[in-house]
């Protein structure tokens, strides 16, 4: 008698061990679900090309706060990057266009590429050429604001004189393309030797009407100087570090860019190429204002 008491008693602790092992295991796979659902959000919101949305350059403008992470999700990219490889991710950005020839050639190296880029550009430019302002909405990539004339004695004077230069650019760019940015770059990056005096009071104000300026953590250097093919390619090697995120500053009128673009990306296979939007973290030079 004992021993067939002892038999059911193993049976019934085999069952119940076989219990909590499905309930453990449906608890971990409902936890790991939930975490891949909003990885992929994260994603696709990095992803994604953002529509124009309607916004006004007034002060009235509701001041929107800039998400310097994306919030919760954090969390989910944390957790997963424990079960599975982490994308590698670089924007490339190009400044001071457009240009005569040099940005339809970057276009064109883009368009055979398959990728999509971001151009930051200047508003007197966007007046010589609005042909080629269109051509680089219509074909998916994000169109940012860099000033109205690259001229940092007049644009740094005071507050009042870069926001009136920037205003004048970003209603040349809505004028021609219909896009109503948000994204701006300062023309020498966030802090620079022009700009110290000012820099700050204009990040507030921009910020406060809702606007979202990038600097960038690698650059071809390519206005240093007349660099060959390999120099630019040495440049971005030696500025990316094999780091998980980029914003790689380029400039779409330099010939020698346009001319190697193909065998820059065509170097870094282990990163998707994406475009900024409003919903990608920014990339800030030290805000020493704050």
């Amino acid at each position: 008698m004992r021993n067939e008491a002892s038999v059911k008693q193993n049976k019934r602790r085999k069952m119940i061990g076989k219990w909590i092992l499905l309930i453990g295991s449906a608890i971990v796979a409902g936890v790991v679900g939930v975490f891949l659902f909003a990885s992929i959000k994260v994603s696709a919101a990095e992803d994604a090309v953002i529509a124009p949305t309607p916004l006004r350059i007034s002060q009235s403008t509701a001041a929107a706060p800039v998400e310097k992470n994306l919030n919760s999700n954090n969390m989910a990219t944390l957790f997963l990057s424990h079960f599975r490889l982490t994308y590698k991710t670089m924007y490339l950005t190009f400044d001071d266009g457009p240009s005569k020839e040099n940005t339809d050639k970057v276009l064109d190296v883009l368009k055979e590429k398959n990728v999509k880029a971001t151009f930051f550009v200047i508003g007197e430019y966007v007046r010589k050429y609005p042909d080629t302002a269109r051509r680089i909405v219509e074909e998916g990539h994000t169109i940012g604001i860099h000033c109205d004339v690259h001229d940092y004695s007049i644009l740094y004077a005071n507050k009042e004189a870069y926001i009136a230069d920037f205003e004048k650019a970003y209603d040349t760019v809505y004028q021609i393309t219909g896009v109503k940015t948000k994204l701006f770059r300062f023309p020498g990056g966030s802090v620079n030797a022009y700009n110290k005096q000012v820099c700050g009071d204009i990040v507030k104000e921009l910020e406060a009407r809702g606007f979202i300026y990038f600097d960038w953590n690698a650059s071809l250097e390519d206005t240093v100087g007349n660099k060959s093919g390999e120099q630019l390619l040495q440049s971005a090697n030696e500025s990316v570090m094999g780091r998980e995120r980029i914003v790689m500053l380029a400039h779409d009128r330099v010939e020698n860019t346009a001319d190697n673009l193909g065998t820059i990306i065509d170097a870094f296979p282990e990163y998707r190429m994406r475009p900024l939007n409003e919903y990608v973290s920014p990339v800030h030079f030290r805000r020493f204002w704050e």
